[in-house]
């Protein structure tokens, strides 16, 4: 396959997933647009429209942006002084939604910027390895500042009360670390950090260790609706059941009237399960693997350091939050506010995820034809 190719493949991944997603926007929302006296189409017209601008900014990215840019030490900088701003603009004007501090309401439109910098991080992240993993390797005073520049932000989205992203976010970060060979103290350092931090935003929560809990018998804490998260897992378990292999069809679904809390966001996973089967949660599982193994593809085949480490860090961080949208559907995973990339309503997100795939496409553009230079190259420190 041609290296441009691997990227259109993506791409043709992506607006598959969000077709899907406009599809069971439309049959989920039914009821949500009802009780609030919008439009039966509100929500599907709404994603519609950002679907539209994410393509313009997927194309922007792809076309108009040198990802190689993030070599330069301004562009670089600007990008972590951009996340951090989003971050703590965020903590001191947004609004507590579902859960998280991550919503910022702009002229009667609700904002997730905090989706873009989770994104900025991880392309902050990898740019900093490509400059700088010489010293960071050889001088501990600079490994320690790059654990601050790696821990400070996500100790903001912890702060933000958003445990799910801040572990998709260290999870990706983490594994572009990984494959840069460090020695193992400094494998294991910003592990120990990140698995520290987690427990402690963990135990010091009681609602986050009662959701854990619940994943071991969801039925025994299942309450009225809006009681308790048992009542959103069992509800999510039940589509699942009702729809069996090949689904009660599009449109028929009876959860999402009043008992699957978010079937077009949250639980959208468990509303395609329900109406489209087993057949096409697997279907949608599936597409999410593509991208996962062509973005390992092109992160394998690139000769460019910031390239490898850009497209590892970016695939992980799409394919994970649909893993973990999935678990918290399937009930292995903690509820979490995690949306369905691609797939669920929501702007911010979207585009987020297009300017994604964009970068994707413009690493894959820039691959000689024959070049192919694996992680172990990496691991084995021919890049100095």
């Amino acid at each position: 396959m041609k290296s441009d190719a691997l990227g259109k493949v993506i791409f043709a991944v992506a607006i598959i997933l969000t077709v899907i997603g406009l599809i069971f926007i439309y049959t989920g929302s039914s009821y949500f647009c009802t009780v609030t006296g919008k439009p039966p189409y509100y929500l599907f017209i709404k994603q519609l429209i950002t679907f539209f601008l994410s393509l313009f900014a997927c194309y922007g990215t792809y076309r108009f942006f040198d990802y190689k840019k993030l070599k330069n030490k301004r562009w670089l900088w600007f990008v972590y002084g951009l996340t951090v701003f989003i971050l703590i603009s965020v903590l001191i004007l947004g609004k507590e939604v579902n859960g998280a501090r991550s919503w910022i309401k702009i002229g009667g439109v609700s904002l997730q910027p905090a989706e873009f910098a989770k994104l900025t991080l991880i392309i902050f992240v990898a740019g900093y390895l490509e400059r700088k993993w010489y010293e960071i390797e050889n001088n501990t005073s600079v490994f320690a500042g790059f654990m601050f520049f790696v821990f400070f932000p996500i100790f903001l989205i912890l702060a933000e009360k958003d445990l799910g992203s801040a572990m998709i976010v260290f999870i990706s970060i983490f594994a572009m670390i990984f494959i840069t060979g460090f020695r193992l103290t400094y494998i294991f350092t910003p592990l120990a950090i990140g698995t520290l931090m987690f427990v402690l935003a963990v135990i010091t929560a009681p609602y986050r260790i009662a959701r854990i809990r619940m994943l071991f018998n969801p039925f025994a804490f299942y309450k009225a609706p809006g009681k308790n998260d048992s009542y959103q897992l069992v509800q999510s378990l039940v589509s699942f059941a009702k729809g069996g292999i090949t689904g009660v069809g599009i449109g028929q679904g009876q959860q999402k009237l009043a008992f699957l809390p978010l079937a077009f966001s949250d639980f959208i996973y468990a509303h395609i399960g329900e109406e489209g089967g087993f057949i096409m949660a697997v279907i949608v599982l599936l597409l999410f693997f593509a991208i996962l193994v062509v973005g390992l593809m092109i992160a394998d085949k690139t000769d460019d350091k910031l390239g490898k480490f850009l497209s590892l860090g970016l695939t992980l961080y799409i394919f994970l939050e649909a893993l973990v949208h999935i678990g918290v559907n399937i009930g292995v995973v903690p509820t979490t506010g995690i949306t369905l990339p691609f797939v669920s309503q929501g702007g911010t997100s979207l585009i987020s995820m297009y300017i994604a795939v964009g970068l994707l496409m413009s690493i894959a553009r820039s691959l000689p034809e024959k070049s192919r230079v694996s992680f172990e190259k990496i691991e084995q420190g021919s890049y100095k």
